[in-house]
Formats: C-alpha cells, sequence, structure tokens
C-alpha cells in the first residue's frame, strides 16, 4: 500500500521539476528582438500636409499593436528621405543592420498632394522591414513549454520574405547594389517636360484683331522652365476694297519662372520671350516697301497661370505683351493700309499634358 500511494507524489514531483526547467530556459531566451532606429528626412520642399516622424512611428505602432520598434540608441537603422519631383512625392526607405549592410531598400511614391498616402505607403514596408511576427506577445504564454524560442540577433537583422502585397502598392524589393537609392535620387533632378497648345485672339500683330495659336514644348525644372513657341495670326476682312486676309507666323523662344500658388494644383508663371515671324497680306496687289519688311522681330513678356486638373493634365491661361522692335508698313493700291504699332498683345488659353522623363 506505501509503494502504489507513493507513486502519484513521484510523479507530481516530476511534472514540477519539469515546469520550473522549462521556466529557467525561457527566462534565458531575449525577451525581444533588437530595436532600429529610425531617421526620417521630410526635406526643405517637402509639402506642409507631410506627416512628421512622430506621426509614422504612431502608425506603425498601431499595425505592430502597440509595440514601438525604435529607440535612439539602436545598432540597427532604417533611414525614410522624401524627394519632391514636380508630379510626384517620393520616399526613399533604406534598412541597415548592425554591421551598416544595406538589407532592404524600397522606393515608394505618390501624386505630389497625396503626402498622406505617401505615409501609409511607407509605414506599409516598415513593417514589413521590422518583421512583426518576431515580436513577442505582451502577455506570457501560459505554458513556457510549448513556447517558441525568440531568434537570435543575427538572424532577426535578415529581412523575411515580403508577405502578399496589396494592390495599391509594389511588393519590398531585396537590396541588390547600395547605389540603388542614389540612382533613384539623381533621376529625380531630371527635367519635366510639357507639350501644350492654346487658342486665343491677338492684338496689333495684324491690322485687325486676330485668331491667334500657340504650341510648343518646354523643358521644366521645380522653378524654371524654357522652351520654344510656335505662333500663329490670322485676321480676316481688313478695310479695303480689295478681299485682304493677313496672317503672322513666326517661332518664339522663352524661360519662364514658376512659382505655387496652392500646391500643388495652381501655379503662376512669368515670362520673357523673343520672336521672329513673317507677316504677310493675302492679296495678288499688294505694293511693299521692301522685302525686307516681311520680317517681324519682337521682344515681350507673358503672365500667366496652370491649374493641374489630373496628373497629367493642366489648363493653362496666359497673356503676352510685346515690343515691335522691327516693324511693318503695308500698302494696297497706292495708300498705306497699315503701320505696325510698338506693342502688340495676345491672350490664349489651352492645355498641357507634361510628363516625366526616365
Amino acid at each position: 500500500m506505501r509503494d502504489a500511494s507513493s507513486r502519484p507524489c513521484k510523479a507530481r514531483l516530476l511534472l514540477v521539476a519539469a515546469l520550473l526547467c522549462g521556466t529557467s530556459e525561457a527566462a534565458a531566451q531575449p525577451s525581444q528582438v533588437l530595436p532600429w532606429r529610425l531617421d526620417y528626412a521630410p526635406g526643405p520642399d517637402a509639402p506642409k500636409n507631410c506627416p512628421d516622424k512622430s506621426y509614422i512611428k504612431a502608425a506603425l505602432a498601431t499595425k505592430l499593436k502597440g509595440h514601438d520598434p525604435f529607440t535612439d540608441d539602436a545598432p540597427r537603422s532604417i533611414s525614410v528621405k522624401l524627394v519632391l519631383t514636380p508630379q510626384r512625392i517620393e520616399a526613399h526607405i533604406e534598412a541597415r543592420d548592425e554591421n551598416g549592410k544595406v538589407v532592404a531598400n524600397h522606393v515608394t511614391q505618390a501624386e505630389s498632394w497625396r503626402c498622406d498616402q505617401l505615409a501609409d505607403r511607407t509605414v506599409f514596408y516598415l513593417r514589413d522591414i521590422i518583421d512583426p511576427l518576431t515580436i513577442p506577445p505582451a502577455a506570457p504564454a501560459p505554458s513556457s513549454s510549448s513556447a517558441t524560442p525568440a531568434p537570435s540577433a543575427a538572424s532577426s537583422a535578415v529581412p523575411p520574405p515580403a508577405p502578399s502585397t496589396p494592390a495599391r502598392v509594389e511588393p519590398l524589393q531585396p537590396a541588390a547594389d547600395p547605389s540603388a537609392p542614389k540612382a533613384a535620387a539623381r533621376s529625380a533632378g531630371l527635367p519635366q517636360l510639357a507639350i501644350y497648345a492654346n487658342m486665343g485672339a491677338a492684338w496689333w500683330s495684324t491690322p485687325k484683331t486676330a485668331l491667334s495659336l500657340a504650341a510648343g514644348i518646354e523643358a521644366r525644372w521645380k522653378w524654371l522652365s524654357v522652351g520654344v513657341e510656335g505662333q500663329y495670326d490670322h485676321a480676316w476682312a481688313l478695310p479695303t476694297k480689295l478681299d485682304v486676309e493677313a496672317e503672322r507666323a513666326g517661332l518664339a523662344a522663352l524661360a519662364c519662372g514658376r512659382h505655387e500658388l496652392l500646391p500643388p494644383r495652381i501655379f503662376a508663371r512669368a515670362c520673357v520671350f523673343s520672336d521672329v515671324a513673317l507677316l504677310s497680306l493675302d492679296v495678288r496687289k499688294v505694293k511693299r516697301i521692301n522685302e525686307e519688311d516681311d520680317l517681324v522681330i519682337d521682344v515681350g513678356a507673358r503672365l500667366g497661370a496652370e491649374f493641374r486638373l489630373a496628373r497629367f493634365l493642366g489648363l493653362q491661361l496666359q497673356g503676352d505683351i510685346a515690343y515691335v522692335a522691327r516693324h511693318r508698313e503695308l500698302v494696297v493700291d497706292g495708300e498705306e493700309l497699315w503701320r505696325s504699332p510698338r506693342l502688340t498683345g495676345a491672350v490664349r488659353v489651352g492645355l498641357v499634358v507634361p510628363f516625366d522623363i526616365r
């Protein structure tokens, strides 16, 4: 009877010893993966609605169920740099391990007025790099014998495979070359091209108010643009006995300054230009003073505005005033029909299509 009663006691003692041993082994494991240091730089040109560092940390902690993976003295670092281009804003994300080696990098982007969307995409990639699956739960497991040991610090520095990516963003790309973010930054310095076509009215460039057409192409930087433009003015029903039509066709070179009034939707433009044009009358019996008078040279200024309707479409409004450095005198049927004034003007409205150089 004594032997039978001692067996349950021995079993209980063995179970208690096993539990104590498992608890000591679990306590020997690290309670948390190594933290990261976050270097976040919105940049001086970033829109005012871009979130700050505290917003990024709070949004990521929400996705990690309250865990904040960042400390100021962590050996591993993640840098997030915002780069503003004429059409969009980009986040350049780079992660380095405790040895300074790049372990992940990515460039995500959003339209220039959607900095909030860019922040959400940035948080998505930060969560991928940090790997929330290795973060222990807030409360300890009821049974330490079934707990899975946390990975070592060396293995936690290697980013895990990217999970399935939502349709709104691109998948995280592993870092193959540390110079990749630098190449992306260089491409952001390239100008943006824009093609436009406008229509309106011109005064004093021909004997009567004329229909004015203009089309051109320009290279744009953030504050400056340069381009070339073709112009054509046509006037009907001149006050003569003959059926006379006047036209002016020329080519202009422009240099413009750009300023954001309501970024990134409305821009103001101020330009200087010079053009060379041919002015002619569509009539057989025209007596000109000399053949060289067909050539007209203007120097002028332009004020305008651009309203962004969509990413690749905008509305332009512009007004010109020009000084006629070389003017014309037209004689029809022996009498002077028209003498060009020293100043001309035009107002046009049209569409512009900007696109990036890749």
